[in-house]
């Protein structure tokens, strides 16, 4: 009897409400710990092995002949900067970017052990699905903006303006300013399945409530497709279109399958 009543004692003291000032100490502890590791791994990024020649550097090379070469008609194309500040801080935004990708399940993760304490053991389980998923549609969604969209979209820019007579001279902090726009524009929706799989979990959205409204969501998609894509070819915006069609209709079936399966 004595050892129950401490068993008691103890899953009460494991879900013993937080009072704000644990929440805030625990919420700042979650930050810092973020923050710290983005520095952290940024300044490793640029500034090792050495100044000149750290890991952002050799992105950056790595970056500019990958996507220059996929340019029809400017295989001698390079970059220039009109700033001697230029190519400090075009490799501090390559470098923040890469630290973002390679720590975004850390961030996730911080996240997830703040508001842990508020789901239950069934709950936690699916809120560890969540995060998996969201991270695998992650770097989907970057590798196929790095090997696909972003490629064709300066592909079609840089060549429109060498057919129209001019000599393109690009500057290395507006080209990768550029990069790192179109990286998150068209990588951040990939996350569609996991916001709609949320929202039906928590019963904001149903599967059947999604496809009443599926023309005017395929509206809506199509103009977000053509006002994050910056060339003036219909290409790029179709292709992104058609890919947010289907992350959009995986996650009505995912929207129909966690109502199925209940709570």
């Amino acid at each position: 009897m004595q050892k129950k009543s401490r068993a008691v004692a103890k899953s009460s003291d494991t879900f013993r409400p937080q009072t704000i000032v644990e929440h805030l100490n625990e919420l700042r502890k979650r930050i810092l710990i973020s923050l710290a590791s983005f520095f952290g791994l940024l300044l490793v990024l640029a500034g090792l092995p050495s100044f000149n020649a750290s890991f952002g550097t050799r992105l950056m090379k790595l970056l500019q002949e990958y996507l220059l070469k996929n340019i029809n008609g400017a295989e001698k194309l390079n970059l220039v900067f009109l700033d001697p500040l230029e190519p400090v801080f075009t490799v501090l935004k390559l470098s923040a970017l890469a630290a973002f990708v390679i720590l975004a399940p850390l961030f996730i993760y911080q996240l997830y052990a703040y508001i842990k304490p508020a789901f239950t053991k069934k709950t936690r389980s699916y809120a560890g699905t969540v995060i998996f998923g969201a991270q695998i549609l992650f770097l989907l969604g970057g590798a196929f903006s790095l090997y696909f969209l972003i490629p064709a979209s300066f592909n079609i820019l840089i060549s429109y303006g060498m057919t129209a007579g001019s000599t393109p001279m690009l500057s290395m902090g507006k080209f990768f300013d550029m990069f790192v726009w179109m990286f998150l524009l068209f990588t951040l929706p990939f996350e569609l399945p996991v916001v709609i799989g949320v929202l039906a979990k928590a019963g904001i959205v149903t599967g059947k409530m999604l496809s009443k409204i599926r023309k005017p969501a395929y509206l809506a998609l199509a103009i977000f497709s053509a006002a994050v894509t910056p060339d003036p070819t219909p290409f790029s915006m179709l292709i992104l279109w058609a890919l947010l069609l289907i992350l959009f209709e995986f996650g009505v079936l995912l929207a129909h399958l966690l109502k199925k399966g209940g709570n």
